[in-house]
């Protein structure tokens, strides 16, 4: 990331929010407490062919509000830069050391099959189509990101009928291609009840773009939100809204305003491609609209919404980010616009068209999801934060872990299950796996004993969940170890890691293990996660 003039990055009218890490896993409504007018624009500067144009200064920007000129107070360029991938690890080893992030942004992906769900599900037709569509969502997804350049941090989110992570940030691709995979598809539709659904499912939106303002407030930059919709035009235009849906313009404004506050662009990718279906220009319009709303782009009439995916994950990892206070300090609910110039040919702008001057210290958001790009710290010791399904991965301790079918034989005294297996498991078919452990002895903190001996002591634990997320078997173990002084300095200067194999009981399934080393001394963790599909032999 290259950083060009004031370091400061404050969201828009710089909101703060109260209590805001308590709140993230409360669940309760969090009220957004606005302590300055101090207005953020990002723009997104491309040439002709659509490249990134750095290098730029505050001096060849002016910018606008309500066709006048305003002094820009804070300036920030932020660049991608190329990472190096990790190195090639041998099969069924992995590695907790992630590369380092491309860029200050961060990237969230939206399945939004609430509104890809058939309006009836007693219509085989609609049914067929709508599954279609879900799986060609899930299919253009893994392969951009199969594609993606590395560092590049992502979240997926899965909207049914309530908003949840799938995956928390991270660039480790086969964890997220693995949750995309395994994502259920949305069914749920009632043909005879269309308004009260297309209701349901309008306000789910709104709802969800609140919650995902809200949640990702504290996380300072840019957030890119990539959307695979049929759009809303119900909700954007009151020509295309039935007479029995009510109105959800004050609704969509308070949207627009918690997005602009959190730093969050919407990329609206249209679920469908183009297809022999007839197309609904008012869907595509309103995909436009929400896009031009909040600084991103609209990605629709293509097959290839892969490249769609691509091109938006590109498109905002490069930007500049100014702010400015705005001349009229008053809530007065009006709409102030926005325009960003450049004096330089062939260079085009893309940035959010203006803002409502509403007062959002009035303004409550459920929070619930942890949308955090930092990992938990273990508290007193405790790895249960830390080994949390979709947390990001910690490397405060690297590790490396081979993971495979176990190969050990049963030792007389072994339980007959090894972990806490479910009981709702019991009986079922079970695959005794091994992790085998390696960590480097540098990364271990140990404390003198009696006669110049050193101690350590580390925990390994692993937690193994299904596709929602539940707890099925978990394993932990406290090893503790005294070296003589001789051999200390001998593994010190030798190098020699650390190794430690454990064997538990996993069922049959798609299954996403998080392995975490614990350094009891100094409460450094090392977790990563991974997904591991376990099948009947």
């Amino acid at each position: 990331m290259k950083i060009v003039g004031a370091a400061v990055f404050l969201a828009a009218w710089l909101v703060g929010l109260s209590s805001a890490a308590a709140e993230q896993n409360s669940g309760g409504p969090t009220t957004l407490q606005v302590y300055s007018r101090l207005t953020v624009v990002d723009v997104i500067a491309t040439d002709s062919a659509g490249r990134p144009v750095q290098g730029m200064k505050q001096s060849d920007f002016t910018l606008f509000e309500d066709g006048k000129p305003q002094p820009i107070h804070n300036f920030e360029e932020v660049i991608e830069v190329g990472v190096p991938a990790l190195p090639q690890l041998p099969p069924n080893v992995y590695t907790n050391l992630q590369p380092e992030a491309a860029s200050a942004a961060v990237n969230i992906v939206l399945l939004d099959f609430a509104n890809e769900a058939p309006v009836d599900t007693t219509n085989p037709a609609e049914v067929r189509t709508s599954i279609r569509i879900q799986h060609y969502v899930k299919d253009a997804a893994v392969n951009a990101l199969d594609q993606m350049p590395a560092g590049t941090r992502v979240m997926v989110l899965l909207m049914t009928n309530h908003l949840r992570i799938l995956q928390s940030f991270t660039s480790g691709k086969e964890m997220l291609k693995a949750v995309i995979e395994a994502a259920p598809y949305d069914l749920d539709g009632n043909g005879d009840r269309q308004c009260v659904q297309s209701d349901e499912r309008n306000r789910m939106v709104l709802e969800s773009f609140d919650q995902i303002a809200a949640d990702v407030f504290p996380i300072k930059g840019r957030k890119n939100l990539l959307w695979f919709t049929m759009g809303i035009p119900q909700i954007t235009d009151p020509d295309e809204r039935p007479v029995c849906l009510p109105d959800y313009t004050t609704s969509l404004t308070n949207a627009y305003g918690l997005l602009a506050t959190s730093q969050v662009a919407v990329y609206p990718i249209d679920a469908r491609g183009v297809g022999s279906y007839i197309r609904q220009s008012g869907a595509l319009l309103s995909m436009d609209a929400v896009a031009q709303a909040t600084g991103g782009m609209a990605y629709y009439n293509t097959n290839n919404i892969s490249a769609a995916m691509l091109k938006a994950l590109d498109n905002g990892a490069n930007y500049y980010s100014m702010a400015y206070i705005p001349p009229d300090g008053k809530y007065d609910g009006k709409y102030h616009a926005i325009d960003v110039k450049i004096d330089r040919p062939g260079v085009n702008l893309v940035f959010r068209k203006g803002y409502y001057a509403d007062d959002l210290s009035k303004t409550t958001a459920k929070t619930g999801l942890t949308m955090a790009i930092a990992p938990p710290p273990a508290y007193g010791g405790n790895m249960k934060a830390p080994m949390s399904r979709g947390f990001p991965t910690s490397q405060d301790i690297l590790f490396d872990v081979g993971v495979e079918p176990s190969t050990v034989a049963p030792k007389p005294g072994d339980p007959p299950v090894l972990g806490t297996l479910d009981a709702k498991l019991r009986g079922k078919r079970l695959t005794r796996y091994g992790f085998s452990f390696v960590v480097p002895v540098q990364q271990i903190s140990f404390t003198g004993g009696p006669n110049q001996s050193h101690k350590a002591a580390l925990d390994f634990d692993i937690a193994v969940y299904d596709t929602n997320d539940n707890l099925l078997t978990g394993l932990s173990q406290i090893v503790k170890t005294t070296l003589t002084d001789a051999t200390y300095r001998q593994q010190m200067s030798n190098q020699e890691p650390i190794r430690f194999s454990q064997q538990i009981d996993l069922p049959l399934g798609q299954l996403f293990v998080r392995v975490g080393v614990l350094d009891r001394t100094t409460n450094k963790v090392g977790t990563l996660e991974l997904p591991l599909k376990v099948v009947r032999k």
